[in-house]
């Protein structure tokens, strides 16, 4: 009887598990999971920089030329002494993109959080920076702010925006 709960902790953790998709990137360096229904929509996995990106759908966006996508971007440093420049020119780059505002809860580092304009349409943006040996690595969440998004769909959003930032290692 003792089995049971143990039993049904390690199907309940097989089931979470498979909802995930797992990918790698810098020959499996670096590791991270999304949610299953994501659609990757576009892999660099040679080179530097390396990068996936994933379109998450929002019914809201539908017939416009917005979507909501998260990034997993990776850099190799010569040394990890190189990594707060590497934090320091992508934060530079955001800030020059067009409306850029920074949001509360940004600490100009490790979390970098801001508004810009794509078109017409203000979009909210996640940057989540973290050093894994001499590998620099970065999940930009980027949604567009819609009217007609509800309220369900955001908060799964920022779930799926901090379980991803959450499984990089």
């Amino acid at each position: 009887m003792k089995s049971l709960p143990l039993l049904l902790l390690l199907c309940t953790g097989t089931i979470a598990a498979q909802d995930k998709n797992m990918f790698t990137l810098n020959d499996g360096s670096v590791h991270f999971s999304v949610p299953s229904a994501w659609t990757a929509i576009m892999e660099k996995s040679d080179g530097n920089p390396q990068a996936i990106v994933f379109q998450v759908h929002d019914p809201a966006a539908q017939g416009t030329d917005d979507a909501a996508t998260i990034t997993v971007k990776t850099r190799q440093l010569k040394s990890p002494a190189d990594y707060p420049e590497a934090v320091q020119n992508e934060i530079l780059l955001s800030k020059s993109q067009a409306g850029y505002e920074v949001q509360p809860g940004s600490d100009g580092s490790g979390n970098h959080r801001y508004y810009v304009l794509r078109g017409k349409t203000r979009y909210e943006v996640r940057d989540r920076f973290v050093l894994i040996g001499t590998i620099a690595a970065q999940v930009r969440c980027q949604r567009p702010l819609l009217d007609a998004t509800s309220r369900d769909w955001a908060a799964a959003w920022d779930s799926g925006c901090s379980s991803v930032t959450a499984s990089v290692h």
